[in-house]
């Protein structure tokens, strides 16, 4: 398994982002999704597919957190390989095209995200079964080759529930067994991690996070006012 870089994340998701399975991660906007994914791909010390499709990924902040965690920062960003489809229809062809690239020199592949495109096509609806297709052919390249696959997707408001859900909701879910939301808390900085669905872990559970110039770390001081309210 990759390690997220914070411990109580790790013991969330039994250990970290396993193999051969894809990990979804979604949240609005600003929640420390993109971050996430660089952190867990900037630690895990070998080459990393990263996929953006919305222009997150920034050199400079790879830069940052390496040179923050006392990481080679020019060794960093040669690892992650990147990827940047202008489409959806560019979109289906660079993940087709990860089944030749990725192979057991890879420790991780992201997508960042799989629904910016999706989104933005008016016959969304009609586009559907190519997502799943999509999924299919990332879970194929996690199990072949026994690397975790990152999956980040948006998020939509729904009406008839009153709340935000994930984009594709159920094309996702039946794909990604591992399933964290991101949210950002009325406290200015202070965001919360849940785990919606795992393979063996209860969901439900959650840890308190910040993101810093070092990535994201965990909100030490939520953790220590949790402590006090037990005793």
């Amino acid at each position: 398994m990759l390690s997220t870089g914070i411990k109580s994340l790790d013991e969330l998701l039994g250990g970290g982002i396993a193999e051969g399975v894809l990990t979804q991660v979604y949240g609005s906007f600003a929640t420390g999704k993109t971050t996430l994914a660089i952190q867990i791909g900037l630690l895990s010390g070998m080459k990393v597919a990263y996929v953006d499709t919305e222009g997150g990924f920034s050199p400079e902040r790879l830069s940052q957190m390496a040179e923050m965690r006392g990481l080679n920062s020019e060794e960093a960003l040669q690892r992650f390989i990147l990827f940047a489809p202008g489409d959806f229809k560019e979109q289906r062809r660079v993940i087709g095209s990860l089944k030749k690239v990725v192979d057991k020199t890879f420790s991780l592949v992201i997508v960042d995200s799989l629904t910016a495109h999706y989104r933005a096509e008016e016959q969304r609806r009609n586009l559907t079964k190519e997502l799943a297709k999509q999924l299919q052919v990332l879970l194929w390249i996690a199990r072949r080759n026994e690397v975790p696959v990152l999956v980040i997707n948006q998020v939509h408001f729904d009406s008839r529930a009153g709340r935000m859900k994930p984009v594709a909701e159920h094309t996702f879910n039946y794909r990604t067994k591992d399933i964290l939301r991101l949210e950002k808390l009325s406290t200015p900085g202070l965001r919360v991690a849940v785990l919606e669905r795992h393979r063996f872990k209860p969901e439900g559970g959650m840890i308190f996070f910040r993101i810093t110039k070092k990535g994201i770390e965990e909100a030490i001081e939520t953790k220590q006012e949790n402590r006090k309210e037990n005793l």
